[in-house]
């Protein structure tokens, strides 16, 4: 995804197109090409994310954010953005025991990894990244949480 305009620090930039909870009743679809990394994980639920939201890429260095609410989840501008310009998030947010893969984001302080868990990150990066973590996620793993 790409900026069609500028954006400031905390602006909304897009809602996240969720098309639909996945169960034990209404499975991926893989015939149709659903597919397990087109999902979000709120709250322990399992989301299937449509176009264009499924094409927002990972950064070690994000310009971006996932902010959920109640029955949203919008991407927010973590600093300025400029036209044009790639919007990214790190994928490590909001995420304990995912499956780690190789990154290649290009980014200066790029860890090599998609971790797939926050508490893997390097302890620097958590605290950063503590502001933007979800009221899901804080609750579900107050207990693991390093104070702000």
């Amino acid at each position: 995804m790409f900026a069609c305009c500028a954006f400031v620090s905390g602006e909304r930039i897009h809602r996240i197109n969720a098309v639909r909870e996945i169960t034990a009743e209404a499975p991926l679809r893989e015939d149709l090409g659903e597919r397990f990394d087109h999902c979000d994980y709120p709250d322990g639920k399992v989301v299937l994310i449509g176009f264009p939201s499924r094409h927002l890429n990972h950064s070690c260095d994000p310009n971006a954010y996932l902010h959920y609410e109640t029955d949203a989840c919008y991407v927010l501008a973590r600093r300025r953005i400029a036209a044009g310009e790639e919007i990214t998030i790190d994928y490590n947010v909001n995420i304990s025991g995912g499956t780690a893969w190789p990154c290649h984001c290009g980014a200066r302080r790029c860890l090599g990894t998609v971790l797939g868990d926050f508490f893997l990150l390097p302890s620097e990066m958590q605290s950063e990244y503590r502001p933007l973590l979800a009221e899901w996620f804080v609750r579900r793993h107050a207990h693991r949480l390093v104070a702000p």
